[in-house]
């Protein structure tokens, strides 16, 4: 199995060399579907060698973050998600009872943004956020709220 032609002409490109192992991390990578935690990622690998490890995995994924070739969100499960950085920048709502993830796009936020440098002079690192709350079917079942 091979990674695609972009992800290791983007190592490639920067000088990184692309070891057999790196290789079989990238294709494991490229086949994910949404976000993976590095312990998905791992699994994946383990079916093609048995001999990468985890810790191995764990800095391929730092050097793909670095290089902005995947993202690494924290969606509340207790382990970093990762995901390609291929498409359009979006975030995720995640409901704190049942953990459904809800993608939605960064025009949403742009607004908040803007607001944010605005008027307080900040600049929001805004790649990925993700905002906790409750989807309908689980706040049907939360107490009502007291003003």
């Amino acid at each position: 199995m091979s990674a695609t032609p972009s992800l290791l002409e983007a190592l490639k490109q920067r000088g990184i060399r692309v070891t057999p192992q790196r290789a079989i991390i990238l294709n494991a990578v490229e086949q994910m579907h949404g976000h993976m935690t590095a312990e998905q990622i791992y699994d994946q690998v383990q079916r093609v060698n048995s001999y990468i490890n985890l810790a191995t995995v764990y800095r391929t994924l730092e050097l793909l973050r670095q290089l902005d070739l995947v993202t690494e969100a924290d969606m509340g499960a207790g382990a970093m998600h990762y995901a390609l950085h291929t498409h359009a920048t979006h975030h995720h709502a995640v409901c704190r009872t049942c953990g459904r993830s809800i993608e939605f796009p960064h025009e949403l936020l742009t607004p908040l943004i803007d607001a944010l440098h605005n008027r307080y002079q900040f600049r929001a690192d805004a790649d990925h956020i993700v905002i906790f709350g409750w989807c309908d079917d689980c706040a049907s079942h939360l107490p009502p709220v007291q003003t």
